[in-house]
């Protein structure tokens, strides 16, 4: 898996989805530029932060979501305009998105990643390994019965890495319904054990479900894990970086 940088990329095709990723740890000047590419309710809420290094993230963040998306509408990322879902997922405001695209952002640690695709439901997410994290407790509580169980048969060397494939892949899932909290984790099965290849296998009271999607790992960077799921079965995935003076 290449990242690419795409200084000139502005276009989307059919059943493409391009798949951006930034670093979030940026200088001063960096930072500052991002912070005039964004509305004053994303200030706002940057300005909730206790901590710089969270404030300065969120902030590169929405940068870089405001640049590419004003990039594929042709206008300036100030112009770029959300909705808000009841649980508070952003869609671009009707009247700017003719060819209804359709996007998700995600960040952790020191990297942000975004999909976007014209017509099509699409969920992201990334995690950082955290070792010192209680994977087995976490899985036994919120995970589905079969996932707890092929958690708990791995070797000890495998479970970090086993357990944020499984939380990134069914929050992909999450993402992509926009249904939040209200999507409990253990009314749905993902494939995620080592070897097996990416999928959603089940969902309770839905069995359609199955079909709809297609669920992808993404190698992000070392020691993160990170999954895509997307509307449909046939797509193209472009992977690249966004640099901070492409939001200029």
């Amino acid at each position: 898996m290449i990242w690419a940088t795409a200084a000139e990329i502005d276009t989307l095709e059919p059943h493409e989805v391009h798949l951006w990723r930034v670093h979030l740890i940026q200088p001063e000047a960096a930072i500052q530029g991002c912070r005039a590419l964004l509305a004053p309710d994303e200030l706002a809420r940057a300005n909730r932060f206790h901590f710089a290094k969270d404030r300065n993230r969120f902030t590169i963040a929405r940068a870089m979501l405001r640049n590419v998306l004003g990039r594929y509408l042709k206008i300036r990322p100030q112009q770029v305009g959300f909705t808000y879902g009841a649980q508070e997922k952003p869609d671009l405001k009707p009247e700017l998105n003719p060819r209804n695209f359709r996007f998700n952002l995600s960040h952790s640690g020191e990297y942000a990643l975004l999909a976007v695709t014209p017509g099509l439901e699409v969920g992201v997410d990334i995690e950082l390994f955290r070792p010192d994290f209680g994977t087995q407790e976490i899985a036994d509580r919120f995970f589905s019965p079969r996932e707890a169980q092929i958690l708990l048969a791995l070797p000890a060397e495998q479970k970090v890495e086993a357990f944020f494939k499984c939380w990134t892949r069914k929050e992909a899932y999450v993402k992509a319904l926009g249904g939040g909290l209200s999507i409990p984790l253990d009314s749905f099965d993902i494939a995620f054990a080592p070897g097996e290849t990416p999928a959603l296998l089940r969902v309770a009271g839905r069995p359609e479900e199955i079909a709809r999607w297609r669920l992808y790992n993404l190698e992000a960077a070392p020691n993160y894990a990170a999954a895509l799921l997307v509307e449909g079965q046939e797509h193209q995935l472009k992977y690249f970086n966004w640099a901070l003076e492409m939001g200029k």
